[in-house]
């Protein structure tokens, strides 16, 4: 917005009247950006894991409220202190762009070749990481947690605790239940009442503070030591066998517990957030930029624009092999294409604003001269504050979360100045095609208004 109101009091000196001329510009722009990155946002509260929820909500409503404050607030306040604005005014840092711009003009179908080149593997890429779904793996060796555990392991190896609990009544099936446990290599021991004091042993010779630490009233306990890390392909298939054998002695009866129980429980959840989150983002921030550009196109490419750099930022960690927190991996792909789509919208109205009087290859020229400014001033910030978090923070998965908020914005960046003017170039007639269409649709209705008040 300040940057459309610098750009309008060129035309008029009347303060009053460049602002308005800057809502009436900037209205689109801002509003479409900012319910997509609303919508972007708020389908992380469809996640069953409640940091989903927890976070999408904190980042809609600052959203909703930045856009109170742009169009009720901000307008007045600039208005009060635009003699101060002018006092303080310094030559720019940034050049015009325009250089860059005829540059951008000169590679355009290079680039979108690319960018076709490209999107495939990185989609397969992103789709092909491993992952750490618990919170085993969060402080790492620089943490004093993080080189406790590790000389704990060094020591002692990897070990994990399960709670078995089956119904209580039936020694001679918690024998054989027992027996078949203790085949497999996993399992070190079990302390349960069959192995400690045998299943020909009545319970009444028992005194009932012993006997209450192997058996409640309706369930008997059994503790199984397991040589497992607390996540893994390993461990979750040991989950897997424990449960299927408790499940043919006691079916539907049994309840099993562990930390490496709970992250193969969380790995359930947030993979099934992960498909219903993903497409409700996209089809929401489609059906936005379908609503606000009237085009069938424009949301096509914009979303592809975006979910490429997404791809492009999630496959990183597979080229360079490298695990990721699954968590991180879900929650990045709402929070750039919320984040960033604002800037292929910019670019885009800007884009059609020029073509109204400008032919294609001096649009996208004017285009990028116009916009790259605002979009690097968000685009840094967004790209600092983010590897700032990832090179400074102990705790793995946010110091995770903010290499790939830092790295999603320059590669969104990328896409936006170097690749989107090119698409918005080819399908040059499409867009202007859909825009024609649609201004001549109006004017024949005011021309048949017309004609139907003079008559």
């Amino acid at each position: 917005m300040i940057h459309r109101f610098e750009e309008c009091r060129k035309e008029t000196t009347d303060v009053q009247e460049a602002m308005v001329d800057a809502l009436c510009k900037s209205t689109t722009s801002i509003l479409s950006s900012g319910l997509t990155t609303v919508i972007g946002f708020l389908a992380l509260v469809l996640m069953q894991f409640q940091i989903g929820p927890d976070l999408g909500l904190a980042l809609a409503k600052g959203v909703a409220v930045s856009l109170i404050i742009v169009f009720l607030f901000m307008p007045s306040l600039v208005l009060s202190a635009y003699k101060f604005l002018d006092k303080t005014k310094r030559r720019p840092l940034m050049p015009s762009f325009r250089k860059f711009g005829a540059a951008v003009n000169r590679i355009a179908v290079p680039m979108v070749c690319l960018f076709a080149i490209i999107v495939i593997p990185a989609y397969l890429g992103s789709n092909a990481n491993e992952y750490y779904y618990g919170s085993s793996k969060i402080f790492n060796e620089e943490t004093q947690l993080g080189r406790d555990v590790e000389s704990i392991e060094e020591v002692f190896g990897q070990r994990d605790t399960y709670v078995l609990l089956v119904p209580r009544g039936n020694t001679a099936t918690e024998t054989a239940l027992s027996d078949e446990l203790h085949e497999l290599p996993q399992i070190t021991s079990i302390i349960s009442y069959v192995d400690m004091a045998g299943a020909e042993i009545p319970l009444e010779y028992l005194d009932e503070d012993t006997l209450s630490q192997l058996m409640s009233e309706n369930y008997s306990r059994m503790v199984l030591s397991v040589d497992a890390s607390y996540e893994g392909e390993e461990t979750f298939s040991l989950v897997e066998t424990i449960r299927d054998i408790a499940q043919s002695y006691y079916p539907d009866t049994w309840h099993l517990a562990g930390e490496g129980v709970s992250t193969y429980d969380l790995m359930d959840t947030v993979t099934t957030d992960m498909v219903k989150v993903n497409l409700v983002a996209i089809a929401a921030v489609f059906i936005v930029l379908l609503l606000t550009m009237k085009s069938v196109t424009l949301p096509v490419i914009l979303v592809l624009s975006i979910e490429t750099a997404i791809w492009l930022n999630l496959s990183c960690p597979y080229f360079m092999d490298q695990t990721i927190f699954y968590i991180a991996y879900l929650i990045i792909s709402s929070i750039q294409l919320g984040a960033t789509v604002d800037y292929a919208i910019l670019m885009t109205d800007r884009y059609k604003e020029n073509r109204q009087s400008l032919s294609k290859k001096e649009a996208v020229r004017q285009t990028i001269s116009d916009v790259t400014v605002s979009i690097l001033t968000s685009g840094s910030v967004l790209t600092v504050v983010g590897l700032l978090l990832g090179y400074i923070s102990t705790n793995q998965l946010l110091a995770q979360l903010g290499i790939f908020v830092g790295r999603g914005a320059i590669l969104s960046l990328a896409i936006v100045l170097l690749i989107l003017p090119g698409l918005l170039f080819l399908f040059d007639k499409l867009i202007t095609g859909t825009r024609k269409k649609h201004e001549r649709k109006k004017f024949l209705f005011h021309r048949e208004v017309i004609n139907h008040e003079s008559l």
